[in-house]
């Protein structure tokens, strides 16, 4: 059994037969609603959150005191979100991570409200998130409106003026709202939008969709999607297969190492904002090196997310000195330049639970996800 799969068989069972609810003083507990299966996975990581928990207890732990965390499957279900959530409060958690869309975690946060429990998101981008839920909503990685005007900018200063918008509603506001961002940064920087078109998550092919798009009376020249993978690989594929040819920006749904097989030919049409790479020398690559010799599996940049999410709270627990949820919840707001392990630097102070970080773009080059530059918008729109 490789050790991945003991802690992951520790911390159930920790779950399951423990002596109850930790006294707050006693030591941290880490409650983490995880979307384990279902189609939300490829964006949420108990490996990256286990990994850097089992790092920080092997240095000794948060104020000389393990950590304990326990996982609970949400099965990429809003509704089995809720539940779990009310569970792992249950079972004494100080801090929250939670699932990877706005729809599970909005309910988590308002169960854990009357005990001012933080909780964070260690995948999702939605800022409806925090702003539904400002007392003790974060979010972790950077915000979809920041980054959809990262990609608004990039595209703008490749040349394209004319967009047309990809819109899909069931994937909590990521893919419904995130276009709308991009739409107003693009046009604050003199781009138009020409359309909108309308599809479901899970679609064989995209030529319904290709063909309105080539329909469109005033002509695009770009795409934008936040979609997720395996239907970014799907669209660009389908986009190349009829000889459309028309390049796609998009969001970090489309950062999944099985992008550019499922995408084929098309995977060079793809230009993408994501939370970082893991280059030679980078505090990211470090902690894959090491999760990896521990036995972990990195699937993607979540797993450094994951991680990234237990430093924060590390970081708020050691300025509070404290335990306490409250005291933790009031230490996250006061965050500022945090060193992480996707972004050089972290804030939270000021910024309504929607942490400020530099965003990396990204390309597909033979074959390969390849960083082209990073980009810190001059310009976002207000959530």
């Amino acid at each position: 059994m490789r050790l991945r799969d003991v802690l992951l068989t520790s911390i159930a069972i920790a779950g399951v037969v423990g002596s109850g609810p930790a006294n707050a003083a006693d030591q941290l507990v880490i409650g983490y609603a995880a979307a384990v299966t279902g189609g939300l996975a490829p964006y949420d990581s108990p490996d990256g959150v286990s990994c850097r928990v089992a790092q920080i207890n092997e240095a000794g732990g948060i104020l000389g005191k393990p950590v304990k965390l326990i996982i609970r499957d949400t099965k990429s279900d809003a509704v089995t979100a809720s539940n779990v959530g009310q569970d792992l409060i249950d079972q004494g958690a100080n801090v929250l991570l939670g699932p990877p869309t706005d729809d599970g975690l909005i309910p988590i946060a308002q169960l854990a409200l009357p005990k001012s429990i933080p909780v964070l998101s260690v995948g999702a981008t939605q800022p409806a998130f925090p702003v539904a839920s400002p007392e003790n909503g974060y979010l972790v990685p950077f915000g979809d409106n920041a980054s959809a005007a990262g990609a608004a900018e990039v595209a703008y200063k490749a040349g394209h003026r004319k967009a047309v918008l990809m819109i899909a509603n069931d994937v909590g506001a990521y893919s419904a709202v995130t276009p709308e961002y991009f739409a107003k940064a693009f046009e604050k920087l003199g781009g138009k939008i020409v359309g909108r078109v309308n599809y479901h998550h899970g679609l064989a092919d995209y030529n319904a969709q290709v063909t309105e798009i080539k329909n469109i009376a005033d002509k695009p020249d770009m795409i934008f999607a936040a979609i997720l993978v395996p239907d970014a690989g799907v669209l660009v594929r389908t986009i190349k297969a009829t000889g459309l040819d028309m390049p796609v920006f998009g969001t970090d749904g489309f950062d999944d190492p099985s992008f550019p097989e499922v995408a084929a030919g098309g995977a060079g049409l793809a230009t993408f904002v994501t939370h970082g790479f893991p280059g030679e020398g980078s505090a990211l690559k470090a902690f894959y090196d090491d999760c990896t010799k521990r036995g972990f599996k990195v699937q993607n940049i979540f797993f450094g997310l994951g991680g990234e999410a237990v430093e924060v709270v590390k970081a708020a627990v050691e300025k509070a000195n404290s335990f306490d949820s409250a005291a933790i919840n009031g230490a996250i707001k006061e965050i500022q330049d945090l060193k992480g392990i996707t972004t050089g630097s972290i804030t939270y102070k000021d910024r309504g639970g929607v942490p400020l970080k530099e965003m990396t773009v990204m390309q597909v080059k033979d074959g390969k996800m390849t960083p082209i530059e990073t980009v810190r918008p001059s310009w976002v729109a207000a959530p």
